[in-house]
C-alpha cells in the first residue's frame, strides 16, 4: 500500500508541474526537463514533425513510395496528407485546403547520391563489423525486452486475465514478465546489453486511473482516437457519458495508450536499441469465456499495415508511420522475425496463424505466413526495429498446463509427456533466432 501512495504522489506532482508549465507560452523545448507523464498523450509537436527533415536525401522517391505502399499503407490513406514530387515529399497537418506544412523531406536524386540515415540502431550488416573476439555472438548488441501488458491487480482492467475452469487463472502480463526475465538472462549470456522494460506488475507510468481526470474530457471530446474502438465510444461526444464509461476510458487509456508510450520513453532514455523484442502469447476468441481450443499456432509481427481509420484520425500514428518508414526498420525486423519463426517451427511444429493479407495485416516476405506486418501499439511506439513474438495458444490444454506449471529446471510430466519449462522453450527460440539473424552476417 505504501508503494502505491508514493507512485500516486509522484504522478500527481508531475501533473501539477505539467499544468504550471502549460501556462508558459514558450514553445522552446527544454531537454533538461523530465518527461511529463500525461504529455505522452499529446499529439506530435511542430518540433517533432521537423525532425523528419533529418532524413532528407537518405532515400529516393522510388524507395519512399515502395515502402509506403508495400509495408505501411497499402490502402493509400496517408496520401491525402502528402504531396510527393520527384524532389521531395511534403507532409501536411490535414487534408483541408488551408492545411499547415509540418515537414519536408528531400529525396536523393539517385541511389548513388543516398546519404546515411541518422540512425542510432545498427543494422545486421553494421553489427557484423563490430568486435566479436569475445566469442559471444551477440556481444554489444543493444536489446530492449518488452513484456507486454501489466498483469497483477491490473489484469482485469487491461482485459488480459482469464480463469479456465479446472485449470486456473492465466494473466498474460504475469507470464510475459516471467518470460522476459528468462530471455534477459539468456541474451546477457550471449553478450547482449539488455534492458528489461519492467521488473514487476505495476504500470511503468507510475499513474493510477484517476490521474487521467485532468485530460479525460478533452480526450473523449477531441481525441477519442487514443482509445481502442469500442461500441460505446463510437458515437459523438456527449456530456451524458456514464460514470462506468468514464471508468473504462480511464482504465483503457492508462493500461494501453499511456503505458505503451511510457515504456517506449523509458527504453529510449536508457539507450538506443538495436532491436526490441515484444513478448506476447496468443489465444483464440474462445478464451474470452474461458473455453479451450484443440489447436496451436504461431505468429510473429513486424511493423506496418496501418488501417485507414488509424491514419485519418490520429496524427501520432501518421508521425510514427513516417518515422519508421524513414528509419528503414523493415529489413532488420523481417530478417530477425523470420529466424525466430524458423526456430519455433522446428521446436513446436505448429502451423502459422492464417492472417496473410487481411484488413489489419500484410504479408512481407514471399509466401512465409508466419511473419506479417501489423500496426500494434508496442511495435509502433518503440524506436528502431521491433519484432513482436506471439506463439502458442494459451487456451490450448497442454500449453495452458505448461504455462501454469511456471518456470522450472529440467523437465516435468505434463499431460502424460515430459516437457521442459515453456518459458525456457520460448526464450530459447527467440534467443537462437536473434543469434541466427545477426551471426549469419558476421560469418
Amino acid at each position: 500500500m505504501e508503494g502505491r501512495i508514493i507512485q500516486l504522489s509522484l504522478c500527481s506532482l508531475l501533473l501539477l508541474a505539467s499544468c504550471l508549465r502549460a501556462a508558459d507560452n514558450s514553445n522552446a523545448p527544454n531537454a533538461s526537463q523530465p518527461t511529463k507523464i500525461l504529455d505522452l498523450l499529446n499529439p506530435p509537436s511542430k518540433a517533432d514533425w521537423q525532425t523528419l527533415a533529418a532524413y532528407s536525401n537518405t532515400l529516393t522517391r522510388k524507395q519512399f513510395e515502395s515502402r509506403l505502399q508495400n509495408i505501411f499503407d497499402s490502402t493509400g490513406a496517408l496520401k491525402p496528407f502528402l504531396k510527393i514530387s520527384d524532389n521531395c515529399v511534403m507532409v501536411f497537418s490535414s487534408t483541408d485546403a488551408n492545411r499547415e506544412i509540418l515537414a519536408k523531406i528531400d529525396f536523393a536524386a539517385s541511389d548513388e547520391q543516398i546519404k546515411a540515415a541518422p540512425e542510432n540502431f545498427r543494422t545486421l550488416e553494421e553489427f557484423a563489423k563490430t568486435d566479436h573476439s569475445t566469442g559471444q555472438p551477440l556481444a554489444g548488441l543493444r536489446v530492449v525486452i518488452e513484456p507486454a501488458d501489466i498483469g497483477g491487480k491490473w489484469g482485469d482492467m487491461e482485459d488480459r486475465s482469464t480463469f479456465y475452469p479446472k485449470f486456473g487463472l492465466i494473466q498474460e502480463g504475469d507470464i510475459n514478465l516471467t518470460l522476459g526475465k528468462v530471455l534477459r538472462d539468456k541474451l546477457a549470456k550471449l553478450g547482449a546489453n539488455v534492458f528489461l522494460v519492467r521488473e514487476n506488475n505495476e504500470p511503468v507510468s507510475g499513474c493510477q486511473p484517476d490521474d487521467l481526470d485532468p485530460v479525460l474530457d478533452d480526450i473523449l471530446k477531441n481525441r477519442r482516437y487514443l482509445l481502442p474502438e469500442s461500441y460505446f465510444f463510437d458515437a459523438g461526444y456527449s456530456t451524458k457519458i456514464t460514470a462506468w464509461q468514464r471508468k473504462v476510458a480511464k482504465n483503457t487509456l492508462l493500461t494501453k495508450t499511456l503505458e505503451a508510450r511510457a515504456r517506449a520513453e523509458a527504453a529510449r532514455k536508457h539507450y538506443d536499441a538495436d532491436l526490441t523484442i515484444v513478448l506476447q502469447h496468443n489465444a483464440t476468441p474462445r478464451s474470452t469465456y474461458g473455453a479451450l481450443t484443440p489447436i496451436n499456432r504461431n505468429i510473429f509481427f513486424v511493423h506496418g499495415a496501418y488501417m485507414p481509420q488509424e491514419i485519418r484520425k490520429d496524427p501520432e500514428q501518421r508521425y510514427r508511420l513516417l518515422l519508421k518508414l524513414l528509419q528503414n526498420v523493415t529489413p532488420t525486423e523481417i530478417a530477425v522475425a523470420v529466424k525466430i519463426a524458423d526456430q519455433f517451427k522446428q521446436v513446436t511444429g505448429f502451423p502459422p496463424v492464417l492472417y496473410g493479407n487481411s484488413a489489419s495485416t500484410r504479408m512481407v516476405t514471399g509466401d512465409n505466413l508466419y511473419v506479417v506486418a501489423r500496426n500494434i501499439a508496442f511495435n509502433r511506439e518503440h524506436d528502431g526495429p521491433v519484432v513482436v513474438t506471439e506463439p502458442y495458444f494459451m487456451n490450448q490444454q497442454v500449453t495452458l498446463r505448461r504455462l501454469l506449471a511456471g518456470d522450472f529446471d529440467g523437465s516435468k510430466k505434463i499431460s502424460g509427456k515430459d516437457y521442459i519449462s515453456i518459458y525456457r522453450e520460448y526464450a530459447d527460440c527467440v534467443a537462437k533466432g536473434i543469434v541466427e539473424a545477426y551471426a549469419r552476417k558476421s560469418n
